[in-house]
Formats: structure tokens, sequence, C-alpha cells
């Protein structure tokens, strides 16, 4: 299966192609910040048990777990447009569905068919970028990729502030928003690159292709997640107030958009290799400095901004270092084992921290980040030199 165009884009083509990319990917994730907040308010609306809650916000993951083994080949089968567009009038369908039917249970069945659905555009439009990409802008792009997605993500939970969680409001903004997200891909429609995938590489196999990219993903993954779901708890664990703990948060999350683009622009004129174990370094360093900084308003902002632009880097440098080293006839299918790889640190990291903050919460938070960190650099380190004999024979 090939795109409209099989032939090497001029510069005009590649801005236009990679804009509307970009654009559909703040779209999706405006639609991210509206589900998940609306999902988790209205079950504490509906006085849910915490388990369950819990159960709602794991099964996105779920769903683009289960989903992206196959989505490959289906986006490589009806092409990278329809595929893209499908997954946003899933999405769009999904916020209406959630609207009729107002039920739990229902709820949770609903949200994982749209998460399977935002799947598709989710690896659609990275393996869009990486093949559309030139390789002296690659983390640039990617930053601005990253940006989008992650501004769109901040936008959500404003509409909900502005519209509410009650009556039909949320839910038809949130269909709309889904729907028009996919109007930047219709248009550049013409532009979209080749995708081709022959089953010759099977997900399990795409894990050896970049393993070092694998395991960026992992750190992602573990990291982001981890952070901006506990670092309000950190805060409170702390003594901070409830408002100062989420503004912590805020700051966090802005950190991670604004340093997307230097972070990008270092990766375009230096290793990326070692611009990521430069980051870990970074991120452990921060970390150690976490409990101290928390007694100092001014000194845990400007810690936790820096953590921001760290721990959101992560994703992008492994995403640039996919399109670096592979071809493109498997860029589908790594790009799915990389999500996989994501979405599995995203898993495992609030679990563990969770755990480790039982009877210490500070402490026992910033020793498995750390713990984890150093086991994940000293495993990158070890593929990364084992990829480098192999690209010397």
């Amino acid at each position: 299966m090939t795109s409209a165009i099989d032939r090497e884009f001029s510069a005009r083509e590649r801005s236009l192609s990679l804009a509307a990319i970009i654009s559909t990917a703040s779209g999706v994730g405006i639609s991210f910040g509206v589900g998940f907040p609306l999902t988790a308010l209205t079950f504490e609306l509906w006085h849910q048990p915490s388990w369950l809650i819990g159960l709602a916000g794991a099964v996105p993951g779920l769903a683009v777990l289960l989903i992206l083994p196959i989505a490959p080949r289906v986006i490589a089968w009806c092409g990278p447009v329809p595929a893209i567009v499908s997954g946003c009038m899933i999405g769009s369908l999904g916020f209406l569905a959630l609207g009729i039917f107002q039920s739990p249970w229902a709820w949770i069945l609903i949200r994982l068919l749209m998460s399977a659905g935002f799947a598709i555009p989710w690896l659609a439009g990275e393996t869009w970028i990486n093949a559309v990409s030139q390789e002296e802008t690659r983390g640039r792009v990617i930053a601005i990729y990253g940006i989008g997605f992650f501004s769109g993500y901040a936008i959500g939970p404003v509409f909900l502030q502005l519209l509410g969680i009650v009556g039909p409001a949320p839910f038809i903004a949130g269909a709309l928003l889904t729907a028009l997200s996919g109007l930047p891909i219709i248009f550049g429609r013409r532009l979209a690159p080749a995708f081709c995938h022959d089953g010759a590489h099977k997900i399990i196999s795409a894990f050896a292709i970049v393993p070092t990219a694998m395991v960026s993903a992992f750190i992602g993954g573990f990291s982001e997640v981890t952070i901006l779901s506990l670092i309000p708890n950190v805060a409170l664990a702390a003594g901070w107030a409830r408002d100062s703990a989420l503004a912590l948060l805020t700051i966090t999350t802005i950190g991670g958009v604004a340093l997307q683009f230097p972070l990008g622009w270092l990766s375009d004129k230096m290793s990326r290799f070692i611009l990521t174990i430069g980051s870990i370094s970074l991120f452990i360093l921060l970390a150690l400095a976490l409990p101290w900084a928390l007694e100092s308003t001014v000194i845990s902002v400007v810690t936790a901004f820096l953590i921001g632009g760290v721990i959101l880097g992560f994703y992008s440098l492994g995403l640039a270092i996919v399109g670096e080293r592979v071809k493109a006839g498997d860029l589908a299918a790594v790009n799915a084992a990389y999500i996989i790889m994501y979405q599995c640190g995203s898993l495992i990291g609030p679990a563990f921290a969770g755990i480790a903050m039982t009877d210490h919460p500070v402490r026992g938070f910033v020793g498995i980040v750390i713990a984890i960190m150093v086991i994940s650099a000293a495993v990158l380190m070890a593929f990364e030199f084992r990829e480098r004999r192999v690209r010397r024979r």
C-alpha cells in the first residue's frame, strides 16, 4: 500500500505535510485532555469507589496495548489519511455515547473503544512525522509535534472548566473537537507519506531493530506519567497546601512544553544518545534535590520546571532516534513497538512509586524514580554499545 505520492517532497510540500499532521495531533491532544478528567470527575460525582476510578483511568492504556499489534497493518491497508480520520470519528462518536449512556461500566467499555480509535492517529501521526522529516531538523520537528500535542492536552481541562461536567455540553464539545481534529489531515491528504507494512517485521521483532529507542520510550513513559501523576502528592506530603501542590504540577507541565524546542534543537546538533544520557543524569540530580527544593517555593518552581522539560523530552528524543536509525518500510512496526514500551513504562511507574511512597512519601518517591532511572540508563548504554559493535561489522 502506498500513498498518493511516492516522490521526494519539495520544501513547501514537506512543511505543509508536517503542518497538517501536527495540527491533527494538537486536536487529538485536546480530546485526551477532555476525556481523562471528564471520566475521573464524573466517576467522583457518581460516588464510585477508588478502585473503579483507577480502572477507568487504566483502560485507555490497555486499549492502546491491545490495538497496537494490528495497527500497522490496518494503517498500511487503508492508508494513513482514512485511518487517522476513522480514529478521530471513533473518538467523536465515543464522546456522544458517553453523554447518552450514564453508567460507570458503560463508560469503561466506551473509553476502551475510544482509546483504541485514538491509538490509530497516534501511531500514524508519529510514523508520518518521522517519514517526512529531514534528519538535520528531525529533533526540532518532533519537538514542535510534542508542543502541539501537550498544549492541546493542557487546553482540554480548560474546556471542562468553562462547560462543566454535567449536561450535554462537555460531550458535544468533545465530539466536535475530536471530529474537527481530522480536518487538517483531509486537507493535506495529497501530501501523505508512503506507509508500508509487508508483515516481514512483526511488532516483537521490531524491538530488536532499535533497542536503545525502546528503552528511551520506557523511560519516557515511566518518568512522565509517574511525575505528572504523583508530584502533587509529594508536595502535599511535604506540607504544601492543595492549591499550591496543583500549581506545582502546572509548572512542571509548562516546563515540559517550554523546553521541548531547545532540547529538539540540541538533538539536531549532537548525539541523541549522549543527550539522552545527559538528560537522565540531570533528572537524577533534580530528583535528589527535590526534598530540599520543596522547602523553598522559588527553588521548587525552578526544579519542577526543569523536571518537566526533562521528562517530556525523553519521548521526543527516543522518537527522533527511531527516525534516524529505522528505514521507511519498518517505521510503522517500530513506532508501534515504541508506543507499547511507553505504555509499559507509564503503567509500571505509578504502581511502583505508589508502593514506595507508602511509609515515607517524599523519600520513597525519590528513591524509586532514581533506582529505575539508574537501571534503565545501564540497560540503555549496554544496548547502545552493542548496536555500535553491530554497525561497525
